[in-house]
């Protein structure tokens, strides 16, 4: 507020040249970073959208190729399980008979090494035998053990002990050494698929393959993913911990301790979030089987760093363009003000007291038009002055003719003074009555000459003149006033309430050739005054009725002249805080309400 207070002088005191320079750079400068910010947003939003989509697309791809891996060993595993010979080998009794360990050199030990050879990305393959008359011939070299080893080993617990269970996924683990050899420890980080292999002869269970993949080579895929050049992209477990190793630091952690939260076992998310302070695409895509997820977190930064590139190179071109069009609108205000000071001169001047000064026109635009206008100006106000005493003759004659006029409402009224003393002499009363109530009316509409009376001279005013008219239609109509006697004090335009009577005595009652009723009501609403006046009359049709709130009056005589002159002197008065509202229905009769606030003499400034 106080800069304004300190920057208002300063701008007013400043050229017109300067303001309009000023304006137009203020105008182009912020029609420039409206338009820029936007142009930026939507680029920026576009450009988020089409790298959620892409590298959503390219993790997918990602994980088709670790779901290809896990299928092809999934299938392994299955094929050794349903193999004939090895489900033969694990259903018979073994009697370490020759033939019998021919068989299992020849036949079943090759298989194992032979699945090895074809697929060079299994770590190992382990078969273990719950026939117990089956030895260890080899002691494991060959991949054979005895389900003993692993009974016990709460890891295995769930497949073994769940009968309808047929195979599982293990969680990333270290790998399985069975061989007791002193250069033998576990150090591989590999995830296992078991598979149960069923009796031929009783469809118990003979014995289980176990394969394992080192993390490294199932997640192999990651090393050679294009959207790891602008993001981190994980696998992780279903307890949320990293387990692929082609981000340096990040193995082994929770997603969590990276700021990567919210993320479902099941379902894909595509969404920004806030990663470490940042703003970055978040993608999980689920991979069946393993339960695994692959987690891509892209920094925004990455992603629209080509739009923020592309904007700087545009502000550079539009402030060049600025710095333009600054210099045309100075040239072009230049131009237009210099004509504006020869029109400036000339009215100096004029202000001097020089008449005869005129401007030369050249072209036929704003300027010219002005220059125009002034030229005309000077030249009426030559036969302005020469008029001006001729227009004080003639008001002084019209207040004389105003001071005469006062003669006539005193003629009038001595006039009808003197009918009454003559029908009182010659003892009729009816005319006594109705030059009685003819010279109270007159004298109410007259009201000394001012625009406005209190309502109770109105309301009297009314009654004089239904007194007339009931001795003109012979009583073939009643008059019932219901007023509110603090509302006759009140101020309002003078002559609103005898049009409306009138309306509704020619116009309702009169056509209706029947005893009618005309109700007069003044009453008080809060602080507003409603004045109404209701007959029984024939009532106006819709047409008619909709032409009359439209202010469209078909002569100059008719109700539709009345109402809207009555509407323009309560505007005049009240504002628009008045109100006047009509309502009829044809054979059934009219009325007319008017509201405005209540106001006193004492009131009026």
């Amino acid at each position: 507020m106080n800069f304004m207070k300190r920057f208002t002088p300063f701008f007013h005191n400043r050229s017109v040249i300067s303001k309009f320079v000023a304006i137009y750079v203020s105008i182009l400068l912020v029609s420039l970073a409206v338009t820029g910010y936007t142009l930026y947003r939507q680029a920026a939003n576009s450009a988020i959208e089409q790298a959620q989509t892409v590298l959503e697309q390219n993790l997918l791809q990602t994980k088709e190729s670790i779901k290809e891996k896990v299928a092809m060993t999934e299938n392994i595993s299955q094929i050794i399980a349903f193999d004939s010979r090895m489900q033969t080998f694990l259903d018979s009794d073994f009697m370490i008979e020759s033939i019998q360990l021919q068989d299992y050199r020849d036949n079943i030990a090759p298989i194992l090494d032979n699945i090895m050879r074809q697929n060079p990305y299994i770590h190992s393959i382990h078969v273990y035998m719950g026939n117990p008359t089956i030895p260890e011939l080899y002691g494991g070299y060959d991949g054979f053990y005895s389900l003993q080893r692993i009974r016990n080993d709460p890891q295995y617990q769930p497949i073994l002990e769940n009968h309808a269970l047929r195979s599982v996924w293990r969680d990333l683990h270290k790998e399985k050494v069975l061989l007791v050899r002193p250069d033998l420890t576990a150090t591989a980080d590999v995830l296992s698929f078991n598979r149960k292999v069923y009796s031929i002869r009783n469809y118990e269970v003979a014995g289980m393959v176990e394969i394992e993949i080192t993390a490294k080579e199932l997640f192999k895929t990651l090393e050679d993913s294009v959207s790891t050049e602008i993001g981190d992209v994980y696998i992780a477990d279903g307890s949320d911990r990293i387990v692929s190793e082609n981000v340096p630091g990040a193995y082994g952690k929770e997603l969590k301790k990276l700021n990567v939260t919210g993320l479902p076992l099941e379902g894909s998310v595509n969404r920004i979030g806030n990663v470490g302070g940042k703003r970055a695409i978040v993608i999980s895509v689920p991979l069946p089987g393993p339960g695994l997820r692959v987690v891509g977190v892209f920094p925004l930064g990455h992603v629209l760093e080509k739009v923020n590139e592309s904007i700087r190179t545009t502000i550079v071109v539009l402030a060049l363009a600025l710095l333009l069009l600054s210099l045309l609108v100075y040239y072009v205000t230049v131009k237009l003000l210099s004509r504006m000071k020869v029109l400036l001169k000339a009215m100096k001047q004029v202000r001097e007291g020089s008449l005869d000064v005129s401007v030369p026109v050249v072209w036929n635009d704003e300027f010219s038009q002005m220059a125009l206008s002034f030229n005309h100006m000077t030249e009426r106000i030559h036969g302005l002055i020469e008029t001006v005493y001729k227009a004080e003759l003639l008001e002084k004659e019209a207040e004389v003719k105003a001071l005469e006029s006062q003669i006539n409402p005193h003629f009038l009224y001595n006039t009808l003074a003197t009918i009454s003393w003559v029908a009182r002499k010659a003892k009729a009363p009816e005319v006594v009555r109705i030059s009685d109530s003819l010279a109270k009316f007159y004298r109410l509409v007259l009201n000394k000459g001012s625009s406005e009376t209190p309502i109770g001279n109105e309301l009297d005013m009314v009654k004089a003149y239904l007194a007339i008219q009931k001795f003109r239609f012979e009583d073939r109509f009643d008059a019932i006033y219901e007023v509110d006697e603090q509302v006759r004090e009140f101020i309002t335009v003078k002559n609103i309430l005898q049009p409306l009577v009138e309306n509704a005595l020619v116009h309702g009652i009169e056509p209706k050739r029947a005893h009618g009723t005309i109700i007069v009501k003044a009453r008080l609403e809060e602080d507003r005054v409603v004045l109404q006046i209701a007959d029984d009359g024939v009532g106006i049709s819709g047409e008619r009725l909709r032409e009359l709130k439209e202010g469209r009056p078909v002569d100059s005589q008719g109700s539709g002249y009345a109402l809207a002159n009555i509407m323009g002197r309560l505007r005049m008065m009240h504002g628009d805080s008045h109100r006047l509202e009509l309502f009829s229905r044809p054979g059934i009769g009219t009325v007319v309400t008017i509201s405005f606030a209540a106001r006193r003499r004492t009131d009026i400034a």
